[in-house]
């Protein structure tokens, strides 16, 4: 089934979207074995559907620090400049606008820390003809929360580092990344090669000239979306439409080293365009979260640990 939904995509017949319902519809997801021999996560849990029209096409997913328990999420292209606050239930918390950023095609977004304070990384990397000569992403603070439960708020540019990427190998698509805190890398994945590319980048803490976005592997997989590490660096989620894929790191293991394993494949529950994973920031399990279809709201899906 797998291999019929890739087909119909690059065969251009019919939208993702399309797809990702008929996906969403008619696909049931098996666990693979893999590196460790098995599932670590369990079956799909509904934690609750979202509950404001605002948030309709979730793309990026990233648990807070400073709000335990609750999750920045961020809409695709054709949104503006903001982030959600949203609760372990989905409800709106707080919106956030970014004074003076564009968003062109936000598709993910991260968590890292700088002298002891978390900060939000937004990847302004989605470019679905592959003709972005640069791509951007976008640093800031993580914000407190607005009171009272969804009010609004923006956060003014000069608290913004806005870092320009571009790819050694000419431009492509992408909808994922996350920063390794070990190595202080940001790594992004691209999205419709046969077999998608892992490229990565140091961070500096000032702005500068371009950053160059290394290729430092390859994964056979396709058409990913997301991409999620956990807060102590030493697990790896990535999907797409279809699949969760796994991996464990080794002790002293760098994260192309652990790319080279096979993945462990991961319960999901395919949602109608779902592109969002993330996982909890506690560690027990991971998240997802995809679009507003048909009048139906996203619905926040957790995998608790075994």
């Amino acid at each position: 089934m797998f291999l019929c939904g890739i087909n119909l995509y690059f065969g251009g017949v019919l939208t993702v979207k399309k797809i990702a319902l008929w996906i969403g519809c008619f696909f049931i997801a098996v666990p693979a074995l893999g590196q460790d021999g098995g599932t670590v996560f369990d079956g799909p849990q509904k934690h609750g559907s979202v509950d404001t029209p605002e948030i309709n096409e979730a793309s990026g997913l990233v648990a807070s620090v400073v709000h335990r328990g609750w999750f920045w999420t961020h809409n695709d292209s054709g949104d503006g400049p903001r982030v959600f606050l949203i609760d372990d239930s989905a409800r709106h918390r707080a919106t956030y606008y970014l004074q003076g950023v564009s968003a062109y095609d936000w598709e993910d977004m991260a968590m890292m820390e700088r002298d002891g304070d978390p900060y939000l990384l937004i990847g302004d990397i989605g470019d679905n003809r592959g003709e972005r000569p640069y791509v951007f992403l976008h640093v800031l603070k993580e914000p407190l929360a607005a009171t009272p439960q969804g009010a609004t708020d923006t956060l003014s540019r000069e608290h913004i580092q806005s870092l320009v990427m571009r790819y050694e190998d000419g431009p492509r698509d992408a909808e994922s990344l996350f920063f390794d805190s070990r190595d202080k890398q940001l790594y992004v994945i691209s999205k419709r090669e046969l077999e998608v590319g892992i490229y990565a980048t140091p961070l500096p803490e000032s702005d500068t000239s371009t950053l160059m976005l290394r290729k430092v592997g390859v994964l056979p997989h396709v058409f990913i979306t997301s991409a999620a590490i956990s807060s102590d660096g030493t697990e790896v989620l990535i999907k797409n439409l279809l699949q969760v894929f796994y991996w464990r790191r080794k002790p002293h293991e760098s994260i192309p080293e652990m790319f080279r394993r096979t993945a462990v494949e991961q319960p999901y529950h395919p949602e109608p365009q779902g592109e969002a994973i993330a996982f909890a920031a506690d560690g027990s399990g991971y998240y997802t979260l995809g679009e507003a279809v048909l009048g139906l709201r996203p619905v926040f899906y957790f995998y608790r640990r075994f």
